[in-house]
């Protein structure tokens, strides 16, 4: 029975490992720099420096997670995405909806 149980906790052990370093990060750059060294959006934890915040969400690159990430920051996002997935400026206008519209005027220089 103890050998069982060794067995299988080396098991799930060996597993949360394998799904640890799928973890994907995802970085958001922004127009200036963040008022906030930490912002939760898009059920994550964000970390900030200057101009670039990043976290490793729970689900995929998407619109939905780029706009949550935006109107909770208060930030113009100008580029959004991992290693494997970014963006696109059609995608990146969307998420920028969800910006403040002050800070829609100032990036596009009115």
């Amino acid at each position: 029975m103890l050998r069982t149980f060794a067995a299988a906790a080396v098991f799930a052990v060996s597993f949360a490992g394998v799904a640890f370093a799928r973890d994907t990060v995802v970085t958001a750059t922004l127009q200036a720099p963040s008022a906030d060294a930490r912002v939760v959006a898009d059920s994550a934890i964000w970390n900030c420096a200057d101009a670039t915040c990043r976290a490793i969400p729970q689900h995929a690159v998407s619109v939905h997670g780029c706009r949550d990430f935006a109107r909770r920051s208060h930030a113009v996002i100008t580029a959004y995405g991992s290693q494997d997935r970014q963006l696109s400026a059609e995608e990146l206008a969307r998420c920028n909806d969800a910006a403040p519209a002050t800070l829609q005027a100032n990036a596009a220089g009115h």
